[in-house]
């Protein structure tokens, strides 16, 4: 019995030159990682410039692209002559009042990638977009029934705002694709699965339907105590009465 319990010790005892080489390679580890953080925070382009040859635009993605709330350098020029031009082009968005920092060096792409339709592999082309968060925007998406802003990428599970700001320039959003419920035909299932409404909410809706008999509209729904304004404004996209 004795000898096991030095055995063990001496697993767990080291040398001074042990020592030193663990410390060094401590350290070594905490360099790294502090000049990653430093790197990608202060180092990286403050923003992505990206040139967009007018060859690689077909009419249906600057259609796309003008449906969508693009728009130019210059608000008093004609921004679509800019685009067709090969000019910098990116989405307006809230995103555009704060200063932005980017996640990985500017890359160029041959087309832009519909946020509605694309499959995973198309998303892995976005740059910081990897497999699994190819695989979590997919998944996130049908749970959705479709985006219908590029913000609402940052409700899916480490998106950060950093991947969200380099990849939102190759980003286009047809929001003819969006899936909507009817309201007055859903089962309890269905409305469970949505990320916006809780179970509680699901059954409220559901129990004044049965008490109240169908929506006449959607605006209706905050007849439902249980949703709230933030609740409906964020629903009412994915929500129609037939």
């Amino acid at each position: 019995m004795e000898n096991t319990r030095l055995k063990w010790r001496e697993a767990f005892t080291f040398t001074r030159s042990e020592m030193r080489g663990f410390r060094l390679l401590t350290f070594l580890l905490f360099a790294v990682m502090v000049g990653r953080v430093g790197y990608f925070r202060f180092v990286a382009p403050a923003a992505i410039h990206f040139h967009v040859p007018p060859e690689w635009l077909a009419a249906d993605t600057l259609q796309l692209a003008e449906n969508n709330g693009w728009k130019g350098d210059s608000q008093n020029a004609d921004w679509r002559d800019k685009f067709k031009k090969g000019q910098y082009t990116k989405f307006k968005s809230w995103r555009d009042s704060v200063p932005q920092r980017s996640y990985a060096q500017p890359f160029k792409r041959s087309r832009m990638v519909e946020l509605n339709t694309a499959d995973t592999i198309e998303l892995r082309s976005l740059p910081a977009i990897g497999p699994w968060l190819a695989r979590k925007i997919v998944e996130y998406r049908e749970r959705l029934g479709g985006f219908y802003s590029a913000d609402q990428l940052l409700e899916v599970y480490r998106l950060t705002p950093g991947k969200l700001d380099t990849i939102m320039p190759y980003l286009a959003i047809d929001t003819s694709w969006v899936q909507r419920i009817d309201i007055n035909a859903v089962t309890l299932d269905v409305l469970n699965k949505h990320p916006y409404l809780s179970r509680s909410q699901a059954r409220g809706l559901l129990a004044y339907r049965d008490k109240h008999g169908p929506f006449a509209e959607v605006a209706h729904l905050k007849r439902c105590l249980l949703i709230d304004e933030n609740t409906f404004e964020k629903v009412r996209v994915y929500v129609e009465v037939r």
